[in-house]
């Protein structure tokens, strides 16, 4: 993607006053990176919050603002580099697009039932955004379908039942080398084996994992300069988890030993591939002021170490990143500071990275 694909400033809708975020609540705590009582803790607020008299201000069911999209609980977010929009899929089971100054809901024909901890990619082989899994919001079973969409609707692709197992701990990326999209699932048992699934734009494919990191993997993406899939990795004792950097060349696993290594902060973190810099970004949320509202932190890889940037957003507040991309080597990273004052959406800020920086160019709000 060239220039002429970058949006414009004035394409981004403006700010408001933020108001406090009752996700503070949960990235707060020092207990977060825990995988078994983050889906617990999840769950419940899930449940809490759509019962009558539920401490949402509002219930799940309430209507967003109309030119503002409901992120929720664990939304998955990609890039259609076909139809250049930022795609949003969100636990309500509803479908959001961004570009060109708005937000604006789909109404597909077809939609993957509701859900929350779900991933989604762009897979330029299919020319789609592929979404697997997650975790039902019906029941709280795990989900193994998986759906792509096509700029229109969402079409279930493959078939469930040679579809990797379900599990609420999933990160995915495009592998450019290899081709195929690259599935890593973990356990929510710390020290497990993981799973390494691969789609090949028609079905999936379990890859060896002799000598890879166990579980957790919080995070994975291609790495542009050294041409392997990079993940992000917790090593835990108790309830302290420290992070390791590990990469994968599509045969075989390597443990890098960086002089630095960022917070491991289990799902609050996210990483992608900076097209300008060719360096990928890391968001992650610091553990060292338990109980305190907490910004979210970048970092920075260099194919040697990780540095540690600037803050972005609001303490507390969930920023969604996303690379916009659709050849991997040109593009920009956007990113989005859902600030709420419950868990449904009243301001969305955006912001893109220069390759040093982030910049605020715009928000949206309610």
């Amino acid at each position: 993607m060239g220039d002429e694909r970058r949006p414009r400033e004035e394409d981004w809708l403006r700010p408001d006053q933020p108001g406090q975020p009752l996700r503070t609540l949960l990235q707060g705590h020092r207990g977060f990176v825990l995988g078994t009582l983050c889906l617990a803790l999840l769950i419940m607020i899930i449940l809490i919050g759509v019962r009558p008299g539920g401490f949402l201000a509002k219930p799940s069911s309430a209507p967003s603002p109309a030119s503002l999209p409901y992120f929720g609980f664990a939304p998955s977010l990609a890039y259609d580099a076909a139809h250049r929009q930022v795609v949003l899929f969100n636990d309500r089971g509803q479908t959001w697009l961004w570009s060109k100054n708005r937000w604006v809901q789909a109404h597909p024909a077809s939609s993957p039932p509701r859900r929350f901890g779900s991933v989604a990619a762009w897979d330029p082989r299919m020319g789609a955004v592929l979404l697997f899994g997650g975790v039902a919001y019906s029941d709280q079973t795990g989900l193994r379908d998986t759906w792509a969409w096509n700029g229109a609707t969402w079409t279930e692709v493959g078939k469930r039942s040679l579809a990797p197992p379900a599990t609420p701990t999933l990160t995915m990326t495009y592998d450019w080398d290899l081709q195929e999209t690259v599935l890593v699932e973990a356990d929510v048992h710390f020290g497990t084996p993981i799973q390494i699934w691969t789609w090949d734009g028609a079905s999936w494919r379990q890859r060896d994992t002799v000598g890879a990191p166990v579980s957790p993997v919080a995070r994975v993406a291609f790495d542009p300069a050294t041409r392997t899939v990079l993940a992000i990795a917790g090593r835990c004792s108790g309830s302290d988890c420290l992070s390791e950097t590990w990469s994968w060349d599509g045969t075989s696993w390597q443990k890098l030993t960086p002089p630095h290594e960022p917070d491991f902060a289990f799902s609050n973190m996210t990483l992608f591939p900076d097209p300008i810099s060719r360096r990928l970004l890391l968001l992650t949320v610091s553990g060292s002021t338990p109980g305190q509202p907490v910004p979210t932190e970048t970092w920075t890889w260099d194919s040697r170490d990780w540095s540690r940037r600037q803050l972005i957003g609001q303490p507390g507040a969930g920023v969604n990143a996303v690379t916009a991309t659709a050849d991997g080597d040109h593009g920009m990273v956007l990113a989005f500071d859902d600030v709420a004052r419950d868990f449904n959406t009243l301001r969305i800020d955006a912001w893109e990275w220069t390759g040093n920086s982030w910049k605020p160019i715009s928000g949206s709000t309610a």
